[in-house]
């Protein structure tokens, strides 16, 4: 999900709940409280049987009541606050609220910069994953130079985190991602076909080190840097990244554990590729691709698409055989 690289719920101190600290009513009243905004937070239960007005009322409910305990006693639950605002964001996302979603995203990156000033250990990843969020939102409602801030400043946060913590690489792969959409939106390709290039760099060294769980993330990346290539006239150099991302897609398609989805995305990257490969003149190249293209969707169980016919020109020119 594009949003947030954090829990849609959840409390950000898991197991805290205050209550050693408040042994009175008012204070067990307020714990209470606190457990039913958290709670209802968990709207991804909902959201997940299509029930996203329902999740969203529980976010919103969550919320007011995390802005009454704020209210109330700033310092303990403004954390609370900032995570409930993130959360009915990505709702708003789901259904379309584009402007509320900015809204409470802004909301949740100020109150998180406040917090990571006292303990930036515990709140910098937030406010990272809160302004990759706030950057896809602001992009959305056709903003694109604040979006474009909101990313860089994610990009830098991340690269501060996974210089102190390898374990952060997964999302500075993902900023920069943000990064290089919010430039490519700008026309400022060779910047973008830069960001892309740095994420798919940390992409391939992590499928490297996990190759079960990183492939499909990094062929993604890959097929995104080519898209990005082509866009630039780069296409020997758009080519190979395809190439790449199809060798990836074929091997993930081939696994016994493999999905309809996989070959879908197989199907898809090796369609581009042979487009690609006839805009080069490799026709030979491009029937092949195409061939992989047919086979996985027949594999998928999309036998109209493997059986659409291919578009190649009458008269090819220089050839690669």
């Amino acid at each position: 999900m594009e949003h947030d690289s954090f829990p849609v719920w959840g409390p950000e101190h898991p197991g805290d709940t205050g209550s050693e600290a408040m042994p009175d009513d008012a204070g067990r009243r307020a714990d209470r409280e606190r457990r039913l905004a958290l709670a209802l937070g968990r709207s991804d239960l909902l959201g997940a049987a299509e029930r996203h007005w329902g999740a969203l009322t529980a976010s919103e409910e969550a919320v007011r009541i995390a802005r009454r305990l704020t209210h109330d006693d700033r310092e303990a639950y403004l954390p609370d606050l900032a995570l409930c605002l993130a959360n009915v964001a990505a709702r708003y996302v789901r259904l379309g609220r584009r402007h509320e979603a900015v809204d409470a995203g802004r909301e949740a990156v100020a109150l998180r910069r406040e917090l990571a000033v006292t303990r930036p250990d515990e709140h910098l990843p937030h406010l990272a994953g809160s302004l990759n969020a706030l950057a896809c939102d602001l992009s959305r409602i056709g903003m694109p130079e604040p979006a474009l801030d909101a990313a860089r400043e994610a990009v830098d946060l991340y690269r501060e985190l996974a210089a102190r913590d390898p374990a952060y690489e997964p999302e500075l792969a993902m900023a920069l991602h943000t990064l290089a959409q919010r430039t490519a939106s700008l026309e400022r390709l060779e910047e973008a076909v830069t960001h892309s290039a740095r994420a798919v760099s940390i992409r391939r060294r992590l499928a490297e080190e996990d190759p079960s769980a990183c492939s499909a993330t990094l062929a993604t990346a890959l097929h995104v840097l080519g898209c990005r290539l082509a866009a630039l006239g780069r296409r020997e150099e758009a080519v190979d990244a395809y190439a790449e991302a199809v060798t990836i897609r074929g091997r993930l398609a081939g696994s016994p554990g493999a999905r309809p989805a996989d070959h879908d995305h197989l199907a898809a990257v090796a369609r581009e590729w042979a487009d690609l490969l006839v805009e080069t003149g490799r026709l030979v190249e491009a029937v092949e691709a195409l061939e992989i293209a047919r086979t996985a969707c027949l594999s998928a169980g999309d036998v109209e698409r493997a059986e659409r016919p291919a578009t190649l020109p009458e008269h090819p020119g220089g050839s690669r055989v």
